[in-house]
């Protein structure tokens, strides 16, 4: 996931100042050892954050009762960047010099990831992120790169499946908001489409007024249209193009893929075919949703892949591991029975052995149809 703005000056600004910061970052912890998350969690965005913070929560608080003594700080510490690159450039220094911050859960986004892995890679900062699936993220974080979930080489062709799968003959049509996370994803559910995509548009995020490009998709003719994009935008989008008349079919990834965008939505959400690579915690364990829900935090999409992110990182800390370098070892080369998947990284950080699931927007609720075939 994510957005991107003027990243190759944004990289290369952070890159001189991870050097800078990369002594202290490496320093010994003389406190109690801390696991860091960073997503979006302020802004309009804020909800998929929130989401994975929620994950990282609920496993530390329950890594904590089964383990009373151990040296890991009870409270997450939050980075917030809003999921955009130009906060997560000047944040990501800062995070890196806190020496007993020894793993990361995130970061949430592609754009922001992009700025701070070189950061986190000069200061030996193991990350997994949740839900970053811009393919190209390991040639940025490298050896301390892990990736939870599959990258956008499987979701757009598996976006693509879906849509064709309710309509044999379908023809579509494309919009992006112009983000990293959104550009990289459209093309390639326009590669799987190949002849049947009769029309692309771009709505740069923040567009408010959506009728040049709902003009656009009438003329076309196209029976459905695909969003590459995130739920705040997706909800304005889709309630002008029923606002409009039409009846198109309304398709996007898991940028979309939030209970917000079918609260913002309303009505105009419904029959919305969305996709993740992500499975939600109520299916995954129905027993634990519900106690995470009594103490507070509602799960959603992506807390699954959170929650077994974090709970990696603690079973590398329960084994012994004390320090950035050994903890990213243990990541790097063990495995860990998740949730959501058996997380085991190859040389590149990415993870196997998963699916991409569709679900539909089905009387107000997101409504799992399963992993996409």
């Amino acid at each position: 996931m994510k957005k991107i703005i003027s990243a190759i000056a944004t990289v290369a600004l952070v890159v001189g100042t991870a050097v800078a910061v990369a002594p202290a970052a490496n320093a010994a912890c003389s406190g109690k050892l801390k696991i860091a998350y960073q997503g979006p969690l302020t802004g309009p965005e804020a909800a998929l954050g929130i989401n994975e913070l929620n994950g990282v929560k609920f496993a530390l608080s329950k890594f904590l009762k089964a383990n009373k003594g151990s040296n890991v700080d009870p409270v997450v510490y939050e980075v917030d960047d809003q999921g955009d690159p130009a906060v997560a450039g000047p944040i990501a220094p800062k995070v890196a010099a806190e020496e007993c911050v020894v793993a990361l859960v995130g970061p949430a986004y592609s754009g922001a990831s992009k700025v701070s892995l070189p950061v986190y890679l000069s200061a030996g900062l193991s990350i997994i992120t949740p839900s970053a699936t811009n393919p190209t993220l390991p040639s940025f974080g490298k050896s301390i790169f892990h990736r939870a979930v599959l990258t956008d080489d499987y979701q757009g062709p598996a976006a693509a499946r879906l849509i064709v799968s309710k309509n044999k003959k379908a023809t579509v049509f494309l919009v992006n908001d112009a983000s990293d996370y959104a550009v990289g994803l459209q093309k390639t559910v326009d590669i799987t489409l190949a002849g049947r995509v009769v029309g692309k548009d771009v709505t740069p995020t923040g567009t408010t007024d959506f009728t040049a490009t709902i003009a656009k998709i009438k003329k076309s003719k196209a029976t459905a249209v695909f969003y590459s994009g995130y739920f705040s935008q997706a909800a304005v989008f889709v309630k002008q193009l029923r606002d409009s008349g039409s009846k198109i079919t309304f398709a996007s990834g898991d940028g979309t893929l939030d209970d917000q965008f079918v609260k913002l939505a309303r009505k105009s959400a419904e029959g919305a075919l969305l996709t993740a690579p992500a499975i939600p915690f109520e299916t995954a364990s129905p027993k634990l949703a519900a106690e995470m829900t009594a103490m507070g935090m509602k799960p959603g999409v992506y807390t699954t892949e959170s929650y077994d992110a974090a709970n990696f990182f603690l079973d590398a800390i329960k084994a012994g591991n004390t320090d950035r370098a050994s903890i990213n070892k243990y990541v790097s080369t063990k495995s860990h029975k998740g949730l959501s998947k058996t997380l085991k990284f190859d040389a590149e950080g990415e993870v196997s052995g998963a699916d991409v699931n569709g679900f539909i927007v089905k009387n107000g609720k997101l409504v799992l149809l399963g992993a996409i075939k």
